[in-house]
């Protein structure tokens, strides 16, 4: 009986065996056909894709950061001039000019990744031989950037003849207004078709918002190797216009403006009142001469623009002429500009009343006081206007600096192109909170330097001037920490906006950042940057010496007095 069992189990465990085995050849088999199907729906999207790109009139290209190539279509080909395979891989810089579309794509990268904006831009094929205007967009995967898409269409043709029927209508104008008609109607008449012929330039050129930093740096790249200084000085703004087609502009009429001034030293800004934007060109010099700027005005850019002037390229972006004045002791050639159409939005109160805690370390502001800079006047001094993002709020808990950045103040002006920027690795991980404000993350700071080889840097690009800080021992305090570390001493002399905030307005509830720069007027670009919140506490200082002149403080010393003044009345009022 018992021999009977065990056939029978040992009969039934290989029916059992047979039964799997087919159960795994049939499961093998409709994994191979899922393979194949994927592998065919694959191969056919991807043809639908190619079919696709091909039939559309426009050229297509999609590239990694580093700019090479990963997909195009045929239109790219024939609009490119290249016969061929483009070849996967290769550079995009060796089929266009990649200037316009490299400033596009760092205008990209200071947005929100959530936008998912595109940009327009107007550039030449390698060759010279067509003009291309396009758009390009960033790709992203975990909201950083991957590569880019760039669409684009040959306008070689329609800008030529643009740019013609633009040369025969101000040749009309103009020699109807040198023959001084006496009716007063046929002069309204011509201003108004001047007005119009300005309109429909400026509504067919591809325009966007533009920030004048990325502007003025584009130009002083253009200008590297020449004998022109150029600074870029002020604070950043928002512009509306065409970033390349200016920056050939600029570079054109600044070179135009050495010539005939004899000066080589130029100061590049941008301001804004109200909706009026302005680029402002000023030299210490001589002024222009009778008529020179008219002749200036008609220097062609670029023969890939059509043979466009600069006075084309500017009547695209304003519908007033330029004016020439003199500003402080300085002649100053003022360009009217469009205002931005959708500028990033302010940071919200809500947001902006989260932000750092009021630090009154009397040990680290109380320094300096017996340096040889206090009889300087406050306009004369150099200074150095700092600021830095962190972890978090509390340096003696173990949060660290992720960001570091400065400005340079000579003579009054702010000189953006003498700035200080740095990303940090903290050597500790960044909490979501603090990134929701500064938008750095792990992966960011990931192969910065650290804290120990930064502060030297800095401490070389501060050297002797004064520092300056918006609330200035939350920043100092993470700057000493690390101080024995880096071999370097801050013992400069020290400013703190936010003290003398406290000094100039007692009775206000608050002094944090946006709300004295609000009660000062002035816009903060890039909140929550290290070097936008630097730019913003210079044009705030400068705003405050006007301040501290009415009230008959003049001088370093004094200031500094009344910073000791400011605390010493800060510490009663916390002992009462």
């Amino acid at each position: 009986m018992g021999d009977f069992l065990n056939r029978l189990m040992g009969r039934g465990r290989a029916d059992e065996l047979a039964a799997l085995r087919t159960q795994v050849i049939r499961l093998e088999q409709q994994r191979d056909a899922a393979i194949a199907t994927a592998t065919a729906t694959a191969a056919q999207e991807t043809l639908r894709l190619a079919a696709l790109l091909n039939d559309l009139h426009e050229g297509v290209l999609v590239c990694n950061l580093q700019h090479q190539l990963v997909l195009f279509n045929q239109v790219a080909l024939r609009l490119l001039r290249i016969g061929g395979e483009i070849g996967l891989g290769r550079s995009l810089a060796a089929l266009m000019v990649m200037e316009p579309l490299q400033h596009c794509l760092d205008m990209l990268q200071r947005r929100d990744p959530h936008a998912h904006t595109h940009l327009p831009f107007l550039s030449r094929s390698h060759d010279g031989k067509a003009l291309l205007q396009g758009r390009v967009s960033l790709m992203y995967e975990d909201m950083m950037p991957s590569g880019y898409v760039v669409t684009f269409d040959d306008v070689t043709a329609q800008l030529g003849a643009l740019a013609r029927r633009d040369a025969l209508l101000r040749e009309v104008i103009d020699i109807l207004r040198r023959d001084q008609a006496p009716k007063d109607r046929i002069q309204a008449a011509l201003d108004h078709a001047g007005q119009a012929y300005r309109r429909l330039i400026a509504g067919w050129w591809p325009m966007s918002d533009i920030h004048s930093g990325s502007l003025f740096d584009l130009v002083t790249r253009r200008l590297a190797g020449s004998r022109l200084q150029v600074s870029i000085v002020g604070l950043p703004i928002w512009l509306h216009g065409d970033g390349h087609s200016l920056a050939l502009a600029l570079d054109a009429l600044l070179r135009a403006l050495a010539i005939g001034s004899r000066v080589n030293q130029f100061d590049l800004s941008a301001e804004q009142a109200g909706e009026a934007c302005s680029i402002l060109v000023s030299w210490q010099g001589p002024a222009l001469a009778a008529d020179s700027l008219a002749d200036w005005m008609t220097v062609p850019i670029s023969p890939s623009l059509g043979g466009l002037t600069v006075r084309d390229v500017m009547a695209h972006h304003s519908r007033e002429d330029p004016i020439e004045e003199e500003l402080g002791g300085r002649h100053c050639l003022k360009l009217a500009m469009l205002p931005p159409r959708a500028p990033p939005p302010a940071t919200p109160m809500s947001e902006a009343g989260l932000g750092r805690p009021e630090f009154f370390d009397f040990n680290l502001l109380d320094q300096g006081r017996g340096s040889d800079k206090a009889a300087c006047s406050l306009r004369e001094v150099t200074y150095v206007v700092f600021d830095c993002e962190t972890t978090g709020l509390h340096p003696n808990d173990g949060d660290r600096m992720v960001s570091l950045a400065a400005v340079r103040i000579v003579g009054g002006r702010i000189m953006t192109g003498e700035s200080f920027n740095r990303i940090i690795n903290p050597g500790r991980p960044i909490p979501k909170d603090s990134t929701r404000f500064h938008g750095l993350t792990d992966a960011q700071v990931q192969g910065k330097p650290p804290i120990e080889v930064v502060l030297p840097q800095f401490k070389a690009f501060a050297e002797d001037a004064v520092l300056v800080a918006h609330n200035a021992a939350f920043d100092l305090k993470f700057l000493r920490m690390f101080e024995q570390g880096s071999g370097v001493r801050f013992d400069n002399p020290v400013l703190d906006t936010m003290l003398l905030a406290a000094y100039l307005d007692s009775g206000a509830k608050s002094h944090s950042l946006d709300l004295v720069c609000r009660r000062f007027g002035i816009t903060i670009t890039d909140r929550h940057t290290a070097l936008g919140d630097s730019l913003a506490t210079a044009a705030l200082l400068l705003r405050m010496i006007d301040g501290l002149s009415a009230r008959g403080i003049k001088t370093l010393g004094e200031a500094l007095s009344a910073l000791n003044m400011t605390l010493a009345l800060h510490q009663r009022s916390q002992a009462l």
